[in-house]
């Protein structure tokens, strides 16, 4: 429970106000999920429990849509920003050699930097993204956070490009950071990076309840 609703309403409600999003629907092999999801009469589709991956949960969903890009976001961001993701999916469409954009925002703090929990992205000046880590990179920024990114768990694929990435086998990186954005890249894969202005809190831990409360309670003031 966030600020009285559950974290899953949360990200749902945001993602009903994406503009342009024909349908919203949360994806989930879990029946304590599913029970929230039609307590608030939320779209729901019910999945094997097999899956490596979140992706390869919602490419199975995927298979019964007829669109063209697929936006994964993940259930334990929200307070992210419905901008952000209509960014994105406008970066997909303006930029066709891209198979996936994802995205980010700025480190303001050392502590997030050092934390595993903490998904860092750095790019090349064309806003690709060249590597995902747990771990701080780039390392010169470690000491003071000025010039990391938080990657921001939301991905927009082309339809074909979701479904080769779920065709391809596991890769040694994805496995060592635990990262499944890295099994693209390391097949060759391009994923372009929007940046956002907007610092957004994913729930990894319990502690970051909190974090997000306040978050949410700034954003009142």
């Amino acid at each position: 429970m966030i600020a009285g609703k559950p974290l899953i309403e949360w990200v749902y409600r945001g993602a009903s106000r994406v503009r342009g999003a024909t349908r919203v629907i949360v994806a989930t092999d879990d029946e304590r999920i599913a029970r929230v999801v039609r307590s608030f009469d939320g779209d729901l589709v019910l999945t094997r429990a097999d899956h490596a991956t979140g992706t390869d949960r919602v490419a199975e969903v995927a298979k019964a849509l007829r669109v063209e890009v697929i936006v994964n976001l993940q259930g334990d961001e929200p307070i992210f920003d419905p901008l952000m993701v209509e960014a994105m999916v406008t970066r997909l469409a303006r930029v066709p050699e891209a198979d996936i954009v994802t995205a980010c925002h700025s480190i303001h703090d050392a502590e997030s930097i050092h934390s595993p929990h903490v998904v860092k992205v750095v790019m090349d000046r064309h806003g690709r993204a060249l590597y995902f880590s747990r771990a701080p990179i780039p390392s010169g920024a470690a000491a003071d956070a000025a010039g990391a990114f938080r990657h921001i768990g939301v991905y927009a694929f082309r339809r074909d490009a979701l479904t080769r990435f779920t065709k391809l086998p596991r890769t040694p990186l994805e496995i060592s950071e635990r990262l499944e954005q890295l099994r693209a890249l390391e097949n060759g894969m391009r994923i372009d990076v929007v940046e956002s202005d907007r610092t957004t809190v994913g729930v990894d831990v319990p502690a970051d309840i909190k974090k997000v409360e306040r978050a949410m309670q700034e954003s009142l003031d």
